[in-house]
């Protein structure tokens, strides 16, 4: 287990994979490819890994949330996004009239009201 810094397009769930050689160097050529020890030192494919990704459990309760303003309107919608992306038993269902949150239970979304008070000073 590890913690990296700076990835833009991984979320929550992914599984990331690094090809090398046989010594255990990291291979910096070729994405995907793994040096063959054959005499003539051709390049092989790794292949193709399928892990079986984590389901989320279906959400139990589900809250109407309301921001002040319109312009908390729309720090809460950036909020919630940013929740989603990192919490995948949450949702979040936004129609015109209602901003609504499902999650795991009672415990679940007083902890996700309390990050948005205390991370993103939405009331």
């Amino acid at each position: 287990v590890c913690a990296l810094v700076g990835l833009k397009t991984v979320v929550t769930g992914d599984t990331i994979l690094l090809a090398s050689d046989e010594a255990g160097n990291g291979n910096k050529k070729g994405r995907g490819k793994k040096k063959g020890s054959g005499a003539a030192g051709a390049d092989e494919d790794v292949g193709n890994v399928c892990l079986a990704g984590v389901a989320s459990p279906k959400p139990v309760l589900t809250v109407r949330v309301e921001a002040e303003s319109a312009e908390q309107q729309a720090k809460l919608s950036d909020a919630l996004a940013l929740l989603s992306v990192e919490d995948p038993s949450l949702f979040v269902e936004e129609t015109q009239s209602a901003t609504l949150l499902s999650g795991l239970g009672e415990l679940h979304i007083e902890i996700v009201l309390d990050r948005l008070r205390r991370e993103f000073g939405l009331e």
